[in-house]
């Protein structure tokens, strides 16, 4: 009776359940941190004076630096639906959210050090801890609901406003903003594209699994070393995130 119930989605499980990669989507979390990378070597060239243009204070730096943190929370509902379709894998979700809490601790220790005027307070992954929460009450709920979600989450802003800047309120979305930060990405309106990745994946896993076309996509494997290096990139895109700035930074200091 419990293998039934787990089978038609009832009930969740713990239990090892090998849900088969998309080797496409590592490949995009490998094209998403390759840009994380080029993008703080470029404002850490700025910053140390290495070259004249920082991108930190040009509105082009805002436009990639949301729209990298953008595709990296899209992923997150892809991998929610990837991880977690046949049933939510509660304790290998537990595992990675205290590993996203944790690190986020770390930068904002390491912030309060660095730069204790513009403290990260909530970065992309406080948003990708907390978003990665939310999201997953859509994985299995009527395919309808991540959509009107992600509608929800676009006009919230709009419509309710906390007066203020406090790090209390700020990383809601629905204040006026935020004291200075070095990295500050709010739940809203960004939370909206996790849904958005949660809605389109969902029906392309049924496809898949049906067997039709979308399933060379799921089965496809890089052919060619580039490929096959960002995908192993995609792979460990948390461990690269959290130590390519110090390396980074360390060596264009010592340089400068």
């Amino acid at each position: 009776m419990t293998a039934e119930l787990q089978r038609t989605g009832q009930v969740t499980t713990d239990a090892p359940v090998r849900n088969p990669r998309w080797a496409v989507v590592d490949l995009l979390r490998g094209v998403a941190i390759v840009a994380v990378v080029a993008f703080h070597l470029t404002w850490d060239l700025g910053d140390l004076g290495l070259i004249s243009w920082r991108i930190s204070a040009h509105w082009s730096g805002k436009v990639i630096a949301h729209s990298i943190a953008g595709s990296f929370l899209f992923l997150v509902g892809v991998s929610l639906v990837l991880a977690h379709r046949r049933g939510i894998r509660w304790r290998a979700f537990c595992r990675r959210e205290l590993q996203l809490v944790v690190l986020a601790l770390v930068i904002t220790a390491a912030s309060a050090v660095y730069q204790p005027r513009e403290i990260v307070t909530f970065g992309i992954l406080h948003a990708i801890a907390v978003v990665s929460l939310l999201a997953l009450l859509a994985v299995r709920a009527p395919r309808w609901v991540p959509w009107a979600l992600a509608a929800v989450s676009v006009a919230l802003p709009w419509l309710v406003h906390l007066p203020g800047r406090s790090p209390w309120i700020s990383w809601t979305g629905l204040a006026d903003g935020t004291q200075p930060s070095l990295d500050w990405q709010p739940v809203l309106p960004w939370i909206a594209l996790a849904f958005v990745g949660i809605g389109v994946m969902r029906p392309l896993v049924v496809a898949a699994e049906g067997g039709t076309t979308v399933a060379g996509l799921r089965s496809w494997r890089p052919a060619s070393s580039p490929t096959r290096g960002l995908g192993w990139l995609g792979r460990h895109t948390l461990a690269i995130y959290v130590l390519h700035q110090p390396v980074l930074y360390g060596a264009l200091w010592l340089l400068a």
